[in-house]
């Protein structure tokens, strides 16, 4: 009798062990897709409405310009679906992926060789399983954009969940859809998928998953090239969990300010000594340096096909005029300089200078309020763009700083709560959608 009960009750045991398991899954993916997808796909339905809009009642009125979209066909369904969002940049990206990249005598131009691979290898299988017209590779490249932009902000809210709580992390999802420039998340641009990579690198760094990370980051530089810059934050992270591991901290609450420093001083360097010893911990060195390594089958490719390992690199200076200088003789140069409004200049100035010194003020709020490995990634990506010699684009490249939602939802949390996220939707909202507006018109001031 006793052998009867000991083999049945542990397989009860262990049916209502699986039914809680379930169960807790359920509930996980119940929460996701409410606090997630649905807010998430909500604003890009109304993104979607406003394209149409701009379309068949703005896009007619406009002043003929060479490189304005053709009224024709963006106000013809099914279409302009898919046709609102190739504007700019997209055009390259959707080239590559349906005839190559060009030839090298165009390195000294504007080529298309600037742009990185990731993004155009995910289109290409799309494009042909969709029939191989134009047509096809262009739904690929929204397709490819709008999936890999579910999987970004499902990793996010999985990640500020396991940092703070779901409700912040659902407030951090819904912010960063009403961002000015989110609708680039949708667009055939490569945003979206770099951020993927992004939010998954830093996902598996916090969870110690060292080849995972190293893997997601070395997919992030081949998306872009602000990839490379992923090194920092992770090494950083790698950096931390050993020294604490073969040296932790002592209790440091009694502590001066001075002998707190020593302390951590001697913490990480003694345990990165002891760390050394451990051939395991150089093989999680060797999974993070995947992350630059993401560029080289890139760069043989271009040695083969140009002649020229770092073609894309020297194309950057060469045919773009972005070379590496002085983020702040940029900046103060920018604000000696403005320019005037004008839909037809290639640099929103007054929205470029804006996020300028919002996210320099975000970077200072991270070192102050986040974990070090946020800040740093908020500090690099701030910085990268900005030693390019200019401020083009900079709100779409700072709309990858997903450190910067998280603040903003643990603000608008505290205190006066609601208050808080009224005004953070009141101003993201409109200005979201004028952005919009601007995008499906074709004006390059918000390319």
């Amino acid at each position: 009798m006793s052998t009867i009960e000991e083999t049945i009750v542990p397989a009860a045991t262990t049916e209502e062990t699986r039914a809680e398991v379930i169960e807790q899954r359920s509930r996980n993916l119940t929460g996701i897709v409410r606090d997630v997808w649905l807010p998430y796909l909500g604003t890009r339905i109304v993104l979607v409405l406003i394209g149409i809009m701009a379309d068949f009642y703005l896009l007619p009125v406009m002043k003929s310009n060479p490189i304005e979209p053709s009224v024709p066909l963006n106000t013809q369904f099914p279409q302009l679906l898919w046709l609102m969002w190739r504007r700019f940049d997209a055009g390259f990206y959707i080239d590559i992926a349906e005839h190559g990249y060009w030839a090298a005598s165009t390195l000294n131009t504007a080529s298309n060789w600037i742009f990185h691979p990731l993004y155009p290898l995910l289109i290409f299988p799309f494009g042909y399983l969709f029939g191989g017209s134009d047509a096809a590779f262009d739904i690929g490249a929204v397709l490819v954009s709008n999936v890999a932009g579910l999987i970004a902000i499902t990793y996010l809210y999985l990640l500020v969940r396991r940092e703070f709580n779901s409700q912040i992390a659902a407030r951090t999802i819904f912010y960063l859809a009403l961002f000015p420039t989110s609708f680039y998340l949708s667009a055939a641009f490569s945003e979206s998928v770099f951020l993927a990579c992004a939010v998954m690198c830093i996902y598996y760094a916090r969870q110690h998953r060292w080849w995972l990370a190293g893997i997601c980051g070395g997919l992030g530089s081949l998306a872009r090239i602000q990839g490379l810059a992923l090194l920092i934050p992770v090494i950083w992270e790698y950096w931390q969990v050993l020294s604490e591991q073969y040296a932790p901290l002592p209790d440091m609450q009694h502590m001066t300010g001075v002998e707190k420093g020593r302390a951590w001083l001697y913490s990480r360097t003694s345990g990165l000594l002891v760390a050394a010893k451990g051939f395991r911990n150089w093989l999680h060195l060797v999974a993070l340096s995947l992350i630059p390594l993401g560029l080289v089958p890139f760069f043989i490719y271009s040695q083969i096909q140009t002649g020229d390992f770092l073609a894309s690199i020297h194309n950057h200076s060469v045919g773009w005029d972005r070379q590496v200088s002085n983020p702040v003789r940029l900046v103060l140069s920018s604000i000696i300089h403005p320019l005037a409004p004008n839909a037809m200049e290639w640099n929103f100035w007054a929205l470029n200078m804006v996020m300028i010194f919002v996210f320099i003020g975000f970077t200072i709020w991270a070192f102050r309020s986040l974990p070090i490995i946020y800040a740093l990634y908020t500090f690099v990506m701030m910085v990268m763009p900005l030693s390019t010699g200019s401020i083009k684009s900079i709100s779409r490249y700072y709309l990858i700083i997903f450190p910067a939602f998280m603040l903003l939802a643990l603000w608008s949390s505290r205190g006066k709560s609601v208050e808080r996220n009224f005004s953070i939707v009141s101003l993201f909202a409109p200005v979201m959608a004028i952005c919009m507006v601007f995008f499906v018109l074709g004006l390059p001031l918000i390319a």
